[in-house]
């Protein structure tokens, strides 16, 4: 999936994505949907107090492994639909809106809490420490694999932007659309992200 992505980008470039078969590219689609789903809703934030440290990691990395999957399938989806003269069949409503649900999750639930300590939910309860006090007691390290997946993010939330200037979408679907592209501008240290945002809420304004 990881190559997919990056090739479709290639040929997305290239402008000759509508040169493949309609029905083919309908059901490339349809597969890459699949894959979207099985990491849209899986939380990659652990209790410590349940496993010892290793199973803990284990866990991470196959939940991370999944998510990133889902990730790179989210973006060949989105690399099919925004390449130039694509036909209207390959605007799948089911595909954009999970598309935008693992989006919105992933930012709520793993790349908000990684980034901004305010996001975090203490797992052993306590007192709320202060949006300042949490914020000074982060640490700017990150793991690899986060920064990876806050990459791809970003590049799925900019081409949505793309997409939303190629294809009319229902209602309900900018309504969701509007709401993430408004929320990264009270996180913290995401700035690549909000520069997407920016491209996000200047094309759902044009709606």
């Amino acid at each position: 999936l990881s190559e997919l992505g990056s090739e479709s980008a290639k040929i997305k470039a290239m402008g000759i994505m509508d040169k493949l078969s309609t029905d083919k590219t309908v059901k490339v689609l349809n597969i890459l949907e699949k894959n979207i789903q099985d990491g849209s809703k899986l939380s990659t934030l652990f209790n410590h107090n349940n496993d010892t440290e290793d199973e803990e990691r284990l866990w991470r990395d196959l939940i991370m492994e999944r998510v990133t999957k889902s990730a790179d399938a989210c973006l060949t989806a989105i690399n099919i639909m925004t390449s130039p003269n694509m036909p209207k069949a390959v605007y799948i409503e089911d595909v954009i809106e999970r598309v935008i649900q693992y989006t919105k999750f992933h930012l709520q639930n793993t790349l908000y809490p990684q980034y901004d300590p305010v996001y975090r939910v203490d797992p052993h309860g306590g007192g709320v420490l202060s949006s300042k006090a949490k914020r000074a007691k982060c640490s700017t390290h990150k793991q690899r694999v986060i920064v990876m997946l806050y990459n791809k993010v970003c590049d799925i939330v900019s081409s949505l932007s793309e997409l939303l200037e190629i294809q009319l979408l229902t209602d309900t679907t900018i309504l969701q659309i509007s709401s993430m592209g408004i929320t990264p501008f009270f996180v913290e240290n995401v700035s690549e992200l909000q520069l997407c945002a920016i491209k996000l809420v200047t094309a759902v304004s044009h709606f």
